[in-house]
């Protein structure tokens, strides 16, 4: 696939994420991602109540070291971004959000993979587990014969590997400001979660 097809199939790739929910998508240059070591160590210190708690999240994770060799494989980069009001990120209604993010960030990767860049990888903002197995005491994929119940729609968490997403956000041009003004200062302000598909053949 030549330099001018590629643009073509990204374009169209670009078109699929807000036809499946997204509300803003932008190509991007792996290297334009940012990933500090610093934010991955959060995750353990403070440690996040969903440390070690599903395969998508540390310690189960190859970290920033991994996720820099994952960007020197890639192509391009997709970055996905769900906009939506502060309460429902911060309320009951969280799960049911960042679930929504997974599923967007693999449909954008599975169609990756159907046009071309078949060793695509996408990353979501937050840990699977509450989202998709809070009734379940345990990850399935953590114990010796499971598998993941959810392999289709649950994708790793973008802050198990460091990715600065407010960079992540200033590189596409977009405002980091987790309460961006969405244009009527009469409405409630709008805020953000972000997913990643990293494109790779």
């Amino acid at each position: 696939m030549n330099e001018l097809n590629d643009k073509e199939v990204i374009d169209l790739l670009l078109e699929f994420a807000t036809q499946a929910g997204a509300t803003r998508a932008k190509l991007l240059p792996p290297e334009s991602v940012c990933v500090e070591n610093k934010l991955a160590a959060l995750c353990r210190d403070p440690k996040c109540p969903n440390w070690g708690q599903s395969m998508s999240c540390p310690p189960h994770v190859s970290g920033p070291e991994g996720f820099r060799k994952l960007l020197q494989s890639s192509r391009h980069a997709i970055v996905i971004r769900i906009e939506i009001q502060p309460s429902s990120l911060h309320g009951a209604d969280r799960p049911e959000v960042m679930r929504l993010l997974h599923e967007i960030t693999a449909e954008v990767e599975v169609e990756a993979k159907r046009v071309g860049f078949t060793k695509s990888k996408g990353f979501a903002g937050g840990s699977c587990k509450p989202s998709f197995c809070h009734d379940h005491l345990y990850c399935r994929a953590l114990t010796e014969q499971g598998k993941c119940r959810n392999p289709d729609h649950a994708r790793t968490s973008l802050s198990g590997y460091g990715v600065n997403v407010g960079e992540l956000m200033k590189s596409a041009g977009w405002s980091n400001d987790l309460f961006a003004s969405n244009g009527n200062k009469e409405e409630e302000q709008l805020t953000w979660v972000a997913g990643l598909v990293l494109l790779r053949r």
